[in-house]
């Protein structure tokens, strides 16, 4: 045997004994996003979600010594119980060629034994230019998102099971300024954190007991959220808003104790059933959740037939303030952007074309050019939307996906920032021409650089 087949079969061995068998071969499939082992083993194959096929099963089998295994590693992996007293394991996975989430169910809330689901991640985080190109959301919505969250806003990504929330949140911390400090707050690791480290920005993760699995040796979210107040000047980012944290938050966001953004995802359909869950099954004060700025709302769009479904963005809204008990009947809720189903796109309404977004006109009032000059801000958003637009066509051009990739969309924003104040220092004020012109130059420069590099 020469050396590639040693360290074929090495790698074989590793993953049937310390491994997951062939469930790491199909999770380092990008294509692949959720893989489900149902019990009893032995007698089911696994099925999985593909990107380009829907729901399919595979021809692989796994057996009840194979679920024992794997039991046994997310325990030690995990560090979380996994037994008759605690029959669910909720934790992240590092695989050598994945990331995933991975849920464990056995006895007796399986009474059939163990049952496994992995939810595999993106190897790289999520952009708007990504989101732009798969017609998630459009060039608009990314420039009015980028805005928002240079303004500090605290907003909240709320969608169904598998609409892309995480995904949304995450490509929404590629927007921060790399000169922000970030703490992320996760109960199961699931947002690029590695990645933005890798990068340059200055992040902290914590890890917080699980709501489901209650692994007691691990500190509680609202502990965690608590925490992070201490720790300085922060963007705070909460993966996943389920429990007790929620008063936590909602406390802090209120007294404006958190100075920069605050977001996180939670589970809804609409703003209306947002301030549902927050209000009624989190017990927030109707008070307290005003302080949320923006609702994002992100769901998956069925074919006619029913057999292909589209992750979109389909609607933006801001959270009024001058409402006392119901904001859906005293119009506490303004749609600045929504889905329209004709054209597959999320739209804006005459609120935000008008200027009679509160939320943006308040980003507006802290900057001294913007301040009662709404053609102005309006501005600024579509100097973003065009900037996006122009990184999706450059890559479309020179047939570069990784233009779309997060290494490349950070350098831009960087760019754009820069490039802002030195406009700014030299003319008065944010001219946008001149800004996107020069941005533009700053683009055509760096493309011929890749194209240097490649043929090289």
């Amino acid at each position: 045997l020469d050396y590639a087949e040693l360290e074929e079969l090495a790698n074989i061995l590793v993953r049937y004994t310390i491994g997951f068998g062939l469930v790491e071969v199909l999770l380092s499939d990008e294509k692949i996003q959720d893989l489900v082992v149902n019990a009893p083993l032995g007698a089911n194959p696994i099925s999985i979600i593909h990107a380009d096929y829907g729901e399919c099963k595979t021809n692989v089998t796994p057996l009840p010594h194979e679920g024992e295994s794997w039991a046994t590693k997310l325990r030690l992996i995990s560090g979380r119980p996994l037994d008759e007293a605690n029959p669910v394991l909720d934790s992240d996975l590092t695989l050598p060629h994945a990331r995933a989430r991975v849920a464990a169910l056995q006895r007796p809330l399986s009474p059939l034994g163990f049952s496994f689901a992995f939810r595999r991640h993106r190897d790289k985080s999520w952009t708007l230019p990504l989101f732009i190109k798969s017609k998630m959301l459009t060039p608009l919505a990314a420039g009015l998102i980028s805005f928002l969250i240079d303004g500090a806003r605290t907003i909240l990504v709320a969608g169904t099971r598998s609409s892309g929330k995480t995904s949304l949140l995450g490509a929404m911390l590629i927007e921060l300024a790399r000169n922000n400090r970030i703490i992320t707050s996760e109960d199961t690791l699931e947002l690029p954190t590695a990645q933005l480290r890798s990068l340059g920005y200055d992040i902290l993760s914590m890890k917080t007991r699980s709501v489901i699995t209650g692994a007691e040796s691990e500190i509680e979210a609202s502990q965690a959220i608590r925490t992070a107040l201490r720790l300085g000047d922060s963007a705070l980012i909460v993966g996943e808003i389920r429990s007790t944290e929620a008063l936590a938050l909602w406390e802090a966001m209120r007294v404006g104790a958190l100075a920069k953004v605050v977001a996180g995802t939670i589970h809804g359909d609409s703003p209306y059933s947002v301030f549902d869950r927050v209000v009624n099954d989190l017990k927030v004060p109707k008070t307290s959740f005003k302080a949320t700025d923006i609702i994002m709302v992100a769901n998956t769009i069925t074919s006619p037939s029913g057999m292909e479904r589209y992750r979109r963005l389909t609607e933006i809204a801001e959270v009024r303030k001058f409402w006392t008990d119901d904001p859906l009947l005293e119009k506490g809720f303004a749609d600045l952007m929504t889905y329209n189903a004709k054209t597959d796109t999320i739209d804006a309404t005459d609120v935000l074309f008008e200027g009679e977004s509160e939320i943006i006109k308040s980003i507006g009032s802290r900057v001294k050019e913007w301040a009662g000059n709404w053609n102005a801000i309006w501005e600024n958003i579509e100097l973003r939307a065009k900037l996006k637009q122009a990184i999706v066509d450059a890559s479309t051009k020179t047939n570069d996906p990784d233009l779309l990739e997060a290494g490349f969309v950070v350098k831009a924003n960087d760019e754009f920032h820069k490039l802002s104040a030195i406009v700014a220092d030299e003319v008065g004020f944010t001219d946008p021409k001149r800004v996107y012109s020069e941005w533009d130059s700053w683009l055509k420069s760096e493309l011929k650089k890749r194209a240097k590099e490649g043929v090289e």
